[in-house]
């Protein structure tokens, strides 16, 4: 179970990413947002390999 501080700065990390993902479409930087979504997608279904 993750202790306060940890669940706090997961949050913190998180939101970082939502901000960025949202900077990259207001940018209209599609295709590298879908370059980043695939990745994620392929980091979490090797993840659920193990």
């Amino acid at each position: 179970m993750p202790t306060d501080i940890q669940f706090k700065y997961e949050l913190r990390k998180r939101l970082t990413e939502l901000n960025q993902k949202l900077e990259l479409l207001d940018q209209q930087e599609y295709e590298k947002l879908k370059s980043v979504l695939k990745q994620e997608i392929a980091d979490i279904e090797a993840s659920l390999q193990d």
